[in-house]
């Protein structure tokens, strides 16, 4: 039996226009959608069950309330102070190392030195090293003063301090004097605060030292590479003449003055010994020339030949050459030659200002020394000490000294203001020569044979040596900067004046300046340096001298 059919309509996923509400109606499948899903929709979309709600509120409220882990920051770094930067490794740079640290424990300190040994004092390298019976010495650098207490010509070990190799060891934190050695400043920044070495380097200085001291003079004409000829200053320099001066050679030194006559006198008492011959030559008429009246020179240069010395005075070096044999010829005038195996240079010193100068610094160039104030400051934070300053004394007006007193105390007196002090310096430095044991001599204030002087002289005594004398000054102008620890004590130099019998055997010598006492030699007289300082300081005349003596 036949029956009427609709037409079925395929199924729509996607949303179209909207279809005639009278043969397209989706309103049945909405209605079955919502019977056969509703269910599902409800279930998916309904919140949790409450316990499970209770549960995780628990294990947030465990979080958030569990105790924090206590983290321990770590210290803070110390903080590296600007450096305090001393350039030079000599006497008047540890001085003033030392005098910071005593003022700022904890200051940042740097030394630098062209050399490479640790500070060391200079005068026992023309003294007392010549005298010890110690063969190694030139290895210990260890002596035996006068006095015979055992001595170092090392202020201290180089283990004290804290040797750094380059310019970024000025950051290292340590409590310790920091030293680098073997290393040239090159120049000097004052406005940017900054020191440059020799390789590029820079190190920026809180305020800076110059101590550069000084370079040996050389003859005209002397070889820069002649290893038969030396210019004697420093440790290496000794080291050298050291080994030279053995199994008879002969050794020539030029100069007259202080460095030249010890040297000579020195040289001379090792010969006893290894057969040596000595010559000295200067063209002055006597030994001290340039700083004893005539009649002193004449005398002290007798007493040198008695010790073994040929000195050969009024002749200049005309020509130095080497012949075939490796021997110096020396041409010194008057058809005389000198031949011998080695020659020391020994006439002085030209101050090291070129860096200063460089830097704009003002130089006094009648005295070659770096012009600072009465604080020895040269520019702001820039201080200057030892044998290169350029200084106002109050008393005998503006000075430079190339003594070991005096780099000593103006060093120290340039460290203390470098830290905050602001004191004048009024140091009446003092220095002395000793020609042996037997002959010695102080002096303080401005010695110069071309000034007038006053003497008084009498008979010597057998405590009138430099060897007898060591001992008798509590503090000692002799020695070092630094309140170290004395070495052992050995037998004392034995020496008796061999002049009690001489018209100079010892004595006073003033010298004058317009009737004022300017200075002062005290010839084989010990321990009066302070009285000799007050006599300059108080501007005493020569009408006065008989009074002074009395006292």
């Amino acid at each position: 039996m036949g029956h009427l059919s609709t037409p079925r309509m395929p199924r729509a996923y996607s949303t179209g226009s909207a279809p005639n509400s009278t043969q397209n109606s989706n309103t049945p499948w909405f209605i079955g959608s919502l019977l056969i899903f509703g269910p599902v929709l409800f279930k998916l979309t309904s919140p949790p069950p409450k316990k499970q709600q209770e549960k995780i509120q628990h294990v947030a409220t465990e979080t958030v309330t569990a105790e924090p882990i206590a983290v321990t920051p770590p210290p803070p770094a110390p903080k590296i102070q600007k450096p305090y930067v001393l350039i030079g490794s000599g006497t008047a740079s540890y001085a003033a190392a030392q005098a910071i640290k005593e003022k700022q424990p904890d200051a940042n300190v740097i030394i630098i030195g062209n050399e490479e040994y640790a500070p060391y004092m200079r005068p026992p390298l023309s003294k007392e090293l010549w005298f010890s019976e110690d063969p190694e010495v030139a290895k210990t650098l260890v002596f035996k003063d006068w006095q015979g207490t055992e001595r170092n010509t090392i202020y201290q070990d180089v283990s004290q301090y804290e040797v750094i190799e380059d310019a970024s060891g000025s950051d290292l934190q340590t409590n310790k004097i920091k030293l680098l050695l073997n290393k040239q400043v090159t120049k000097l920044n004052v406005e940017d605060h900054t020191v440059t070495l020799a390789d590029g380097s820079v190190i920026y200085y809180n305020k800076v030292l110059l101590a550069t001291g000084g370079e040996p003079k050389k003859l005209p004409g002397q070889s820069e590479k002649s290893d038969k000829i030396t210019t004697f200053r420093t440790v290496s320099d000794f080291k050298k003449l050291d080994q030279i001066a053995k199994d008879g050679a002969h050794i020539a030194v030029i100069g007259g003055g202080f460095l030249g006559s010890e040297l000579a006198v020195a040289l001379a008492k090792r010969g006893e010994k290894e057969k040596l011959t000595v010559t000295q030559v200067f063209p002055e008429e006597g030994n001290m020339a340039n700083v004893f009246p005539s009649y002193l020179t004449k005398w002290t240069t007798t007493r040198v030949r008695k010790l073994g010395v040929d000195v050969q005075v009024n002749s200049a070096i005309k020509s130095m050459k080497t012949d075939e044999s490796g021997k110096v010829v020396l041409d010194i005038g008057n058809d005389k030659q000198v031949i011998a195996d080695h020659v020391v240079v020994a006439v002085g010193i030209e101050p090291r200002v070129d860096l200063a100068r460089d830097a704009g610094l003002e130089v006094d160039e009648k005295r070659a020394g770096v012009v600072v104030n009465a604080e020895l400051e040269a520019r702001t934070d820039v201080f200057a000490a030892g044998d290169m300053v350029s200084f106002h004394d109050v008393q005998l007006g503006r000075r430079r000294i190339e003594h070991h007193d005096h780099a000593v105390l103006s060093g120290r007196h340039a460290g203390e203001n470098m830290v905050g002090g602001a004191k004048p310096y009024k140091h009446q430095s003092m220095f002395w020569s000793d020609l042996g044991p037997e002959i010695g001599y102080e002096a303080v204030g401005l010695i110069d044979a071309q000034l007038s002087t006053v003497s008084v002289w009498a008979k010597a005594t057998a405590k009138d040596t430099p060897a007898a004398a060591a001992g008798s000054e509590a503090e000692s102008p002799r020695g070092t900067p630094a309140t170290a620890s004395a070495g052992e004590t050995g037998k004392a130099v034995t020496a008796s004046n061999p002049f009690h019998d001489e018209k100079f055997g010892k004595g006073l010598v003033f010298y004058v300046r317009e009737k004022q006492i300017v200075g002062l030699l005290l010839f084989n007289v010990f321990g009066k340096v302070q009285e000799a300082r007050d006599i300059i300081d108080a501007g005493y005349t020569t009408e006065q001298i008989d009074g002074l003596l009395k006292k």
